[in-house]
């Protein structure tokens, strides 16, 4: 009789690309291409102010008559020193498809895939950033621009009417910009959810002399003004709110510009770990109330 291989107890065989990780791909701080970064602040430093007034007088005549006023003034923005911190134990993969990586001799202990997790960590840093640049990071005691905006009066805000579509809602905070911003040139930071409804309303109206907007753009010149941009950022999603801003009017201190980006990972012999952190300075500030419109 000839033998029959039974399989019928196995379990179905997955294949395993046991050389390949896959790292999920994260946005990054998008923001900061978009506002001042101020390096160099430990703790906290004065943003210093002067404004200057004068008075266009009669000339005509001999005699001194000083007229105008220079007024100076500060505001401070306080940085924060923000941190991760993990610990990865190289045993717990004993059992897993990297068990082929690791090395149980004393002295030659090795993290599989090490590159690929810290960079998957530094990915999400980023995304925390940019949320963490609007809305603030409460364990770390950050404060966002979006409640530096709603606390700061001379911001000038612009409650949306509760029907009022994308298109409104750009329009409302556009027509708030002052005159002084315009001339630097303003970024209107919305969400991309925004972005998209804005986007979709346009294109419902598109009408024979303009072309469809590829909703795959990232950014957006405001039709009829060069001088205002629409630039969608993560930061904002969530919030239902619309910030316009001068490139110099919104400001991101921190102590080493990118550190936010830079990690160590060693191996800890005393508590046989592998461990990872990032360490950075994080603070935000705003520099020109009157040129900022926040929409809400």
């Amino acid at each position: 009789m000839a033998n029959t291989l039974n399989v019928n107890t196995l379990t179905d065989y997955v294949e395993s690309r046991k050389d390949e990780l896959f790292v999920k791909a994260v946005a990054g701080t998008k923001t900061l291409d978009y506002i001042e970064i101020m390096p160099g602040v430990k703790f906290k430093e004065a943003l210093n102010y002067l404004d200057s007034t004068v008075v266009l007088a009669d000339g005509s005549e001999c005699g001194w008559n000083p007229q105008g006023s220079d007024t100076f003034s500060n505001k401070f923005i306080e940085v924060k020193p923000v941190t991760v911190q993990k610990e990865f134990c190289w045993k717990d993969l004993r059992k897993t498809f990297a068990n082929y990586q690791l090395n149980f001799e004393a002295g030659r202990e090795t993290l599989p895939f090490e590159q690929k997790i810290a960079e998957s960590n530094l990915a999400a840093i980023k995304k925390e950033v940019e949320k963490g640049i609007w809305q603030g990071v409460a364990a770390a005691g950050v404060a966002g621009i979006l409640a530096q905006a709603e606390a700061d009066n001379a911001v000038i805000d612009v409650a949306f009417e509760p029907q009022a579509d994308a298109i409104a809602k750009i329009d409302a905070v556009v027509a708030a910009i002052p005159a002084g911003a315009l001339e630097k040139g303003v970024n209107i930071f919305l969400s991309w959810t925004d972005f998209r409804a804005y986007i979709k309303a346009l294109n419902a109206e598109c009408c024979a002399n303009r072309a469809i907007i590829d909703a795959n753009v990232t950014e957006l010149v405001y039709a009829g003004d060069s001088r205002i941009k629409l630039v969608p950022v993560a930061g904002l999603e969530g919030t239902n709110k619309i910030v316009a801003a001068p490139y110099d009017a919104l400001v991101y201190g921190t102590d080493i510009e990118g550190s936010e980006g830079v990690y160590r990972m060693y191996f800890d012999p005393k508590e046989s770990k592998f461990l990872f952190e990032v360490l950075f300075n994080m603070g935000t500030a705003i520099k020109y109330s009157d040129e900022v419109v926040l929409g809400k």
